[in-house]
């Protein structure tokens, strides 16, 4: 019996099945709790599903008949003769070769269902910690903010809502992005390092995204019209990313990075 979380009852049993390799017609499901979604995004509930997989009927494997063991053939003996029979030649035995030992099997302890609660109390707390200092924080910067969250399992996205966005944005989006890492490292100190954090505002990492896209596809064109390498500017890993796999199926660049962050960057190249 395991518990799992999800937006929807529906999200709910869809990781739990995912994450116990089976399907829907082999496990029984009971609804724990229904989602809910709080005050600002603080306060909120997931949707919560106990799971349960169906006994499997082991087949009897039917008995095998015991090893009948061969009687040795007693050959009567024949008269001695007066001459001294030859002896003859002593066959060396095969050499017995040594079965493989089997190979260990290490078991992976299971949490229970208290464990799991107990750490997903303790991420929500830390989520809810986080919120309230990143809330702090974007104020001293004179951004008057509200946050909504969303989190789940092993994500949490703090979505502002504020009418400065460009300030709290940045050029390239530096500020969030320097927002985001200073996020990620405070769940790490409060042992919630499994919880990826995302921060975002009106939409910027959808539109930031596709920005990207276009960046890459016409800064492939440039290195193949002038056959030179062509350096990005310097982004985070997330955004370098993107861009790899932007190109990564396109025959006519290659792409590879170069720097150390927060310096480092994309470089795109033709295919010679």
């Amino acid at each position: 019996m395991t518990v799992f979380e999800g937006h929807t009852v529906e999200a709910a049993i869809a990781a739990g099945l995912k994450q116990l390799q089976t399907t829907r017609d082999q496990v029984n499901t009971k609804v724990i709790a229904n989602p809910k979604k709080g005050f600002l995004g603080l306060g909120k509930r997931l949707a919560q599903v106990e799971i349960t997989v169906k006994p499997v009927a082991t087949p009897v494997a039917p008995s095998q008949p015991a090893a009948v063991s061969k009687k040795a053939v007693v050959k009567p003996k024949m008269p001695q003769s007066s001459k001294p029979k030859a002896k003859a030649p002593v066959k060396p035995k095969a050499a017995v070769k040594a079965s493989p030992k089997p190979a260990k099997v290490v078991e992976t302890p299971q949490r229970t269902d208290a464990e799991i609660a107990e750490r997903q109390a303790a991420n929500e707390q830390a989520v809810r910690d986080l919120s309230a200092y990143l809330l702090e924080v974007v104020k001293q910067l004179g951004i008057p903010a509200d946050l909504d969250v969303d989190f789940g399992n092993r994500y949490a996205t703090l979505n502002f809502d504020t009418a400065k966005q460009g300030l709290l944005i940045g050029k390239h989006g530096r500020t969030i992005n320097a927002l985001q890492d200073l996020a990620q490292v405070y769940m790490n100190h409060h042992g919630a390092s499994h919880v990826n954090v995302v921060l975002d505002v009106d939409d910027y990492r959808e539109r930031r995204a596709e920005t990207l896209k276009r960046l890459a596809e016409s800064t492939a064109r440039e290195a193949v019209a002038t056959g030179k390498q062509v350096f990005l500017d310097p982004m985070p890993s997330f955004e370098r990313k993107l861009i790899h796999a932007e190109l990564a199926d396109n025959n006519h660049v290659t792409t590879f990075s170069e720097g150390r962050d927060p310096h480092r960057a994309v470089v795109v190249a033709s295919r010679k």
